[in-house]
């Protein structure tokens, strides 16, 4: 039995209430995780050249 009946969890650590899209069980945490990464990619793939 667990020590509490309820043990809050943060809403951005919940996965998405609607699964019908898709089947996706990612947190809202994970899914702002993967978005941040793609982006570091991108701007690391597409550093502009410094011309000085």
């Amino acid at each position: 039995k667990l020590p509490y009946e309820d043990v809050a969890i943060p809403l951005n650590e919940l996965p998405e209430p609607e699964q019908d899209n898709g089947g996706t069980t990612e947190s809202v945490k994970e899914q702002e995780m993967k978005w941040t990464d793609l982006a570091l990619q991108y701007l690391h793939e597409n550093v502009p050249p410094t011309g000085n």
